[in-house]
């Protein structure tokens, strides 16, 4: 894997900056996010349990979701602690810097087209979902599995993906072969891996991966359930501390915005007194990122503090500053890059 290492037992990697400035993410290049230990499911041995508030529970095999409409999306993934090493004071979890995201074309079956199959109950609130995944969540805990749901508007939405391909093959085992959940535009932890099970409740499910971890908790007390990704903004060229001895430079970067489209980024290269706008660059796809570039003649030699923020089609503004959370989730404040020119 092409990744950067951050954490073991499981494995946790982050995408390499130098691939954050490819629109398409390669397979080993996306970054790697787990709680537990991959689990090896065999193709033929899979099969998906559909049950809960329904009138007729099913059990469907890869075949057989295979044999429903197909349906691709081109999705960025971020997950909910990215950043998260820049926080000050620091939190505990995986010091994740910029490469906790990455973008991948997702193919499969729309969700809502398999949970049309059982005809849920009209008590029904939320569609719960879990992986194969398991292990102990505190110490001295039974083992449990990775369970997250979703508000059945959710599960219903067309674009709410149970996908088996990831870039045109099948899914890598570390992203959920051979099924998975998409989420479109929400962090990472709600597109559950190895989905083996799916069940229809009719009460707000609150377990460990919901109601206790990501889960924004503030300074005042206040909290909120992690949800869409917020607007966001990465400068990918140049790097931090980089020396350049060039008369003009074409600063470029990305940014992204949950289930909104991006408007525009300005960038600053005097460390946020002046702004300007940048160019939008490549495709421009729903719940991708978007690239941009912005062409700058340094006017002498020095010491430069280059920062981006960006600003969404529904006119949500990236903050300067991260808002600091004891978890260190959605951490989507301007970072700042520091380069001399030589």
């Amino acid at each position: 894997m092409n990744l950067k290492k951050v954490g073991d037992d499981p494995y946790v990697g982050e995408t390499l900056q130098l691939s954050l400035s490819k629109w398409l993410t390669p397979n080993d290049g996306f970054y790697i996010r787990s709680h537990f230990d991959f689990p090896q499911i065999s193709k033929n041995e899979f099969e998906l349990i559909i049950d809960g508030l329904v009138d007729h529970p099913i059990s469907l095999k890869l075949d057989d979701l295979k044999k429903l409409p197909k349906k691709t999306i081109s999705a960025t993934l971020e997950c909910a602690g990215n950043n998260r090493g820049d926080l000050t004071p620091s939190v505990p979890g995986n010091q994740f810097s910029n490469g906790a995201v990455s973008n991948a074309i997702w193919s499969g079956v729309s969700l809502r087209d398999v949970l049309n199959l059982v005809n849920l109950n009209d008590s029904v609130l939320q569609i719960l979902f879990q992986g194969a995944d398991q292990g102990e969540t505190e110490s001295n805990k039974p083992h449990e599995p990775y369970l997250r749901s979703l508000s059945k508007e959710m599960a219903f939405d067309p674009d709410t993906l149970l996908a088996y391909e990831m870039n045109g093959e099948d899914l890598p085992v570390e992203h959920g072969f051979p099924l998975r959940l998409i989420v479109p535009g929400w962090y990472g932890m709600a597109s559950v891996k190895w989905l083996t099970k799916i069940s229809a409740i009719d009460s707000p499910f609150s377990g460990y991966f919901q109601g206790k971890k990501y889960v924004l908790k503030y300074t005042d007390g206040s909290q909120k359930p992690l949800e869409e990704i917020q607007v966001k903004s990465l400068i990918t060229f140049p790097e931090d501390n980089s020396h350049l001895n060039v008369k003009q430079i074409s600063v470029q970067g990305i940014a992204w915005s949950g289930r909104n489209p991006i408007d525009s980024v300005q960038i600053s290269t005097d460390n946020g007194q002046t702004w300007n706008e940048t160019e939008l660059t490549g495709p421009s796809e729903k719940y991708s990122w978007r690239h941009w570039q912005y062409l700058w003649n340094p006017p002498s030699n020095g010491v430069y503090t280059i920062m981006s923020i960006a600003k969404d089609s529904f006119g949500n503004n990236q903050p300067l500053e991260s808002v600091w959370n004891e978890l260190g989730y959605a951490v989507n404040g301007s970072k700042p890059v520091k380069i001399t020119i030589d």
